[in-house]
């Protein structure tokens, strides 16, 4: 049935195991993924380093591994891309930043090491705007070159989309996940806060530091989110329809109609009840607390660089630095104080329902000249530490895709996954029904 199907165009989970059960190897599938980026990478500019011998050579080693008997981890030969703002002891480690070309640091990130430890193999670093800032990449979108990919994880995101490796991995302090998932149509999982250690990785807000999972379903979220908390690898869709709570939040406004109106008919072809949220009047606040907290930061950790490094970086984190400066210590503990706040609000918002739903962006991917977009669909959840899930269920009038945002409780990432297990099956259902 798939030996037709270029093994770099099969699902995650299945090329996991067919390579356990030695059904294909690791380097068949390598190469497979290696010629998609020989051939589309000159356009889709998807990469910030890639060192294609290196990766064979590491397929052939799992796959003599394989033969020999020895024990597989769940990740076994399969490639997967780093977003490159992770420490890779083997590869330059830039943070998509000309200050720092040829970084080489001693160790792997906490996150890479854990990818190989589950025998992942890492085919070379993501392209990411400098420092994860709002700016351009140069990464294209796959789907329309002339349309902006997002913001920093766009690398990862398009690279997943472009069949170019089945996992990749980024990072989201406001929506530098969400956001390039939804302008390229991948499925993303932001885990809860704490999920698992950041060090090594290009941390600019601690409290709103989170890992990002990019693949193209559900259940090969699952399986990458099994290399970090092994529970989470056979999670199963919820069985039953989930209670949820429709939100649209502060950045609603800038809502493009038609996206507004493309949601507003998939949540009345759910089969589920679901319920209007009004959020409290304290996430008005959210976008200013998120941008406070960075700004503050972002002072912090550049601002005492040489006036010479500072020109060299990309406008929106000069701009942050500058406005980082004009923020007493008195105020940022007012946006501290108002973020905990937030968290203790939205926690209570799970007491009645099992999930929100909102938009994970504000439309489809914008044109390339108009700038990486908006990730105001995303903020105030990042800046809460909750997990959230990108779907990408939605087309706009240009045909290009928008994603569906579920919004879980803090620490309950395996019920997000098992909702979004069951919101993935029942848009496919409702989808085969409307053909028939």
């Amino acid at each position: 049935m798939t030996g037709s199907v270029l093994p770099n165009h099969l699902p995650a989970s299945m090329l996991a195991d067919r390579i356990k059960r030695g059904e294909t190897s690791a380097l068949d599938l390598m190469n497979a993924c290696l010629d998609r980026i020989a051939a589309r990478e000159p356009d889709v500019r998807a990469w910030a380093f890639l060192d294609a011998e290196r990766a064979r050579e590491e397929a052939r080693r799992a796959d003599e591994h394989r033969a020999s008997g020895g024990p597989l981890g769940a990740l076994h030969g399969l490639p997967i891309g780093v977003k490159d703002v992770f420490d890779t002891a083997d590869m330059p480690s830039e943070y998509g930043s000309e200050t720092l070309r040829g970084r080489r640091p001693n160790a792997d990130a906490d996150a890479v090491a854990a990818l190989r430890r589950a025998g992942a193999i890492i085919v070379g670093k993501t392209a990411t705007s400098e420092f994860g800032m709002y700016h351009p990449s140069p990464t294209r979108n796959p789907q329309d070159l002339s349309r902006s990919p997002g913001v920093s994880s766009a690398g990862s995101a398009a690279a997943v989309v472009d069949h170019m490796v089945p996992l990749a991995l980024g990072t989201q302090h406001t929506a530098s996940t969400t956001l390039p998932a939804s302008f390229c149509g991948a499925f993303a999982f932001k885990p809860s806060l704490g999920f698992t250690s950041m060090a090594g990785s290009n941390v600019l807000v601690p409290r709103m530091a989170h890992l990002g999972l990019l693949a193209r379903s559900i259940g090969d979220l699952c399986l990458f989110a099994g290399a970090f908390d092994p529970a989470l690898a056979a999670v199963q869709p919820a069985a039953s329809a989930p209670r949820l709570g429709v939100v649209k939040g502060p950045g609603w406004k800038l809502i493009d109609d038609n996206a507004g109106k493309a949601f507003e008919t998939f949540i009345q072809s759910l089969p589920t009840a679901t319920v209007e949220v009004e959020l409290p009047l304290e996430f008005d606040h959210a976008l200013d607390v998120t941008f406070g907290l960075l700004n503050a930061h972002l002072a912090y950790r550049f601002g005492s660089e040489p006036a010479e490094t500072i020109r060299r970086y990309c406008t929106p984190l000069q701009r942050g630095i500058e406005a980082g400066h004009t923020i007493s210590a008195a105020s940022y503990l007012r946006f501290d104080a108002r973020a905990d706040r937030l968290v203790e609000l939205a926690s209570r918002m799970f007491i009645q329902h099992d999930a929100l739903i909102t938009l994970s962006a504000p439309g489809e991917a914008t044109r390339l000249e108009d700038g990486p977009g908006s990730g105001v669909m995303s903020m105030p959840w990042s800046l809460c530490g909750l997990p959230t899930i990108s779907l990408p269920l939605l087309r706009g009038d240009e045909g290009l895709p928008i994603g569906v945002q579920l919004i879980g409780a803090r620490g309950r990432d395996r019920d997000l996954l098992r909702i979004a297990g069951w919101l993935e099956n029942a848009t496919r259902e409702s989808a085969d029904g409307a053909d028939v």
